[in-house]
């Protein structure tokens, strides 16, 4: 007997139907064909849970897995294993949470018709980290802050002609080793290092100008971030909006200009919500010794001068 089942998928949403006597490898097979993909999981069901297709279970048969009548989201798998890192000592402290300000959940995603999803931004915690999760968890790293810290940190201690004192504003060893803490900040540099390690292209948004800064240009697989001028954030696609975060797609084809337009979009979007701050004038304060100044030209001074580097916007009333 056949069994009809949806598939939501990267490329789109289809419906496939298969007999029900059917081995699990079948289906598996089945959704190569439909998605285009080798390697993916699957997960069904409300809440979503995942359909277990290990090699022990494909020939049970697809009756035994009650999924006739089921929506399947399918998310693509990365095969290659991560770059090797360095394993932090202890767990890392859960992030607190990062709430935009005046932004409404429903003005941080973009309906996408043609692909039957959405282009979303995942906030990041703002934690001094956010680079470095906003990037982590585009490649599916948990906790990345400190596994990328150090992976930057000895990259630059392993290319001394390439990343001089010249280059990064100090001395490497001191750079480093302030990049391994994790009230550290990452920027450009950072992103150009993790650009070469994982070997993806890191398009990154700027929300003010909605300039696309590509880091690592001329490679095949890209991963989009937005920068909004102390912050960086996520951008990914899902199917639908009540999807847990761990079924977006966050890596594209570097051909697939569509999917970094509708990313400049969705950042427009924000940009006219006022989502960025501006550093050439904005207030800021040390949460350190309380000093008081304005724009990043004076925060970097500040910090040359007394190695604070912990800062926060100051939000001014009449």
């Amino acid at each position: 007997m056949l069994i009809q089942m949806s598939l939501r998928a990267p490329n789109g949403q289809s419906r496939i139907q298969i007999e029900d006597d059917s081995p699990l490898s079948a289906l598996v097979e089945l959704i190569k064909t439909k998605t285009e993909l080798t390697n993916f999981s699957l997960k069904y069901g409300y809440p979503l849970k995942s359909l277990d297709i290990s090699p022990a279970l494909q020939d049970k048969p697809i009756k035994e897995l009650n999924l006739r009548g089921e929506t399947i989201v399918v998310a693509s798998v990365d095969p290659s294993p991560p770059a090797p890192a360095l394993q932090p000592a202890s767990a890392e402290p859960k992030p607190k949470p990062f709430t935009p300000k005046g932004i409404e959940p429903d003005e941080t995603s973009l309906q996408w018709p043609e692909r039957g999803g959405y282009m979303v931004l995942r906030v990041m915690p703002d934690d001094n980290s956010c680079m470095f999760t906003a990037f982590g968890g585009a490649i599916g790293l948990d906790n990345p802050s400190r596994t990328l810290r150090n992976q930057v940190a000895d990259y630059i201690l392993s290319h001394p002609n390439e990343y001089n004192q010249a280059i990064l504003g100090e001395d490497p060893q001191r750079y480093t080793t302030k990049m391994r803490r994790m009230d550290t900040w990452g920027g450009a540099i950072e992103l150009s290092i993790l650009s070469d390690i994982y070997n993806l292209e890191i398009s990154s948004i700027d929300v003010k100008s909605l300039r696309v800064d590509r880091f690592g240009e001329g490679k095949s697989t890209r991963v989009i971030i937005l920068y909004s001028g102390i912050h960086y954030d996520r951008i990914a696609f899902c199917m639908d909006l009540s999807y847990p975060v761990e079924v977006d797609v966050t890596k594209w084809s570097t051909d697939d200009d569509e999917v970094l337009e509708k990313a400049r979009q969705l950042a427009q979007q924000l940009q006219r919500l006022h989502y960025y701050t501006d550093t050439t004038d904005f207030v800021i304060k040390c949460e350190i010794c309380n000093w008081i100044g304005q724009g990043t030209r004076e925060a970097v001074k500040h910090e040359k001068e007394t190695g604070h580097n912990q800062f926060g916007e100051m939000q001014i009333t009449d």
